[in-house]
C-alpha cells in the first residue's frame, strides 16, 4: 500500500494523513453511494443528455416548475419534483464563512474539511468546482476545479486562507448571488454568528438552486455547560466579558441559539437548500455521507 504524502503547501493540521486518504478515494466513495441508493432509479433522457433518475423530494420555491411530478400531485395532492443525478460538468459553488468566530474550539479546521468535502463531491460526481471565501462583505472566489485530481489545489486554498474580521453576510450574500449562476449546486459553511436577517437568503429565489447550508455548531457556543465560568470573547471585535453560566442562563442560550438556527434552516429550506447542522466533533466519514447522499 502506497503512503499518503502531505503536499508542503497543504496544512496537515487542517488536513491530517487520515482525512488526505479519505479524500483519496471520495470519486469511488460517491460512485458506490450513489449506485446503494435504489429507489426507482433509472436513466432518462432530459435536457443536455441522460439523466439518472433518483426519487422525488417537496416542492421548494425555486425550483424548475418543469421538474413537478403532476401525476403525484393528482394521487396524492401534494407538490413533489423529480430528482435526478448531476449532469456532467455542472458546477458546485463552495463559499466558506472567512470570519474570525469560524476560528475557535476547533472550527477552523471542521469548516475547512467540510468545505474541502463539498468541493470534492462535486469533483467525484464529475462536475466543476468554484470554492470562495466570504468575509467583509465581500464575496472572493479562491480557486476553481475541474476534475477530482485538482482537490490539491482546493486544500492550498484553504491552507493559506486564515479566518479574521466579520463575514457581513448581510452584504456578502446578495453579493454572491450575482457571482452563482442560475440552477447552480451551491454548499454555504457557515457557524452563522451574524447580526444579519436570515431573510437575505431570499435574495437567491427563484434561481433554481439546489444544495446546501452546512451550519457549523460548536457546542462550547450553542450549548455551554452550566455552573462554569467563562470569558467570551468576540473574536471579531477583541470585547470580553466575564460570565457566570448557571442552568437557566446555559439553557436560554441554548434556546436562543435552536431559534436561530431554526430560523436559518426555514430560510434555507424556501430557497431549496437543505440545513445540514455539523460539529467540530463530526466524523468526516459522515458528512461525506451525508453530502452524497442527502444534498440535491
Amino acid at each position: 500500500m502506497s503512503s499518503v504524502i502531505t503536499p508542503p503547501s497543504v496544512d496537515p493540521e487542517l488536513f491530517p494523513r487520515s482525512f488526505l486518504r479519505l479524500l483519496s478515494v471520495v470519486p469511488g466513495a460517491v460512485r458506490r453511494l450513489h449506485a446503494g441508493v435504489a429507489d426507482g432509479r433509472r436513466a432518462v433522457r432530459g435536457e443536455g443528455g441522460r439523466f439518472l433518475f433518483r426519487g422525488h423530494r417537496e416542492y421548494r420555491p425555486g425550483d424548475d416548475i418543469r421538474r413537478v411530478d403532476w401525476r403525484v400531485e393528482a394521487r396524492l395532492g401534494r407538490l413533489e419534483v423529480r430528482q435526478f443525478d448531476a449532469q456532467k460538468d455542472v458546477l458546485t459553488e463552495v463559499w466558506l464563512d472567512g470570519s474570525a468566530s469560524m476560528a475557535p474550539c476547533g472550527g477552523r479546521g471542521a469548516s475547512a474539511r467540510a468545505a474541502a468535502l463539498a468541493c470534492a463531491t462535486g469533483l467525484g460526481e464529475g462536475g466543476k468546482v468554484r470554492l470562495g471565501v466570504l468575509r467583509g462583505g465581500a464575496a472572493d472566489p479562491l480557486v476553481e476545479a475541474s476534475e477530482p485530481g485538482h482537490v490539491r489545489r482546493v486544500l492550498e486554498a484553504l491552507s493559506r486562507d486564515r479566518p479574521r474580521t466579520r463575514a457581513d453576510l448581510a452584504s456578502a450574500l446578495p453579493k454572491l448571488v450575482r457571482r452563482v449562476p442560475r440552477g447552480a449546486r451551491v454548499m454555504l459553511v457557515s457557524d452563522l454568528l451574524t447580526r444579519a436577517d436570515p431573510g437575505v437568503l431570499r435574495a437567491f429565489a427563484g434561481r433554481a438552486l439546489r444544495g446546501a447550508l452546512l451550519h457549523l455548531r460548536v457546542p462550547e457556543v450553542h450549548a455551554p455547560s452550566p455552573g462554569s465560568t467563562i470569558v467570551a470573547h468576540d473574536v471579531e471585535s477583541g470585547a470580553k466579558r466575564t460570565v457566570r453560566l448557571d442552568s437557566h442562563a446555559a439553557a436560554r442560550i441554548a434556546a436562543r441559539a435552536k431559534a436561530h438556527a431554526d430560523l436559518w434552516a426555514h430560510h434555507a429550506h424556501m430557497i431549496g437548500l437543505l440545513y445540514m447542522p455539523f460539529a467540530p466533533s463530526v466524523e468526516p466519514e459522515t458528512l461525506l455521507r451525508r453530502l452524497a447522499l442527502e444534498v440535491p
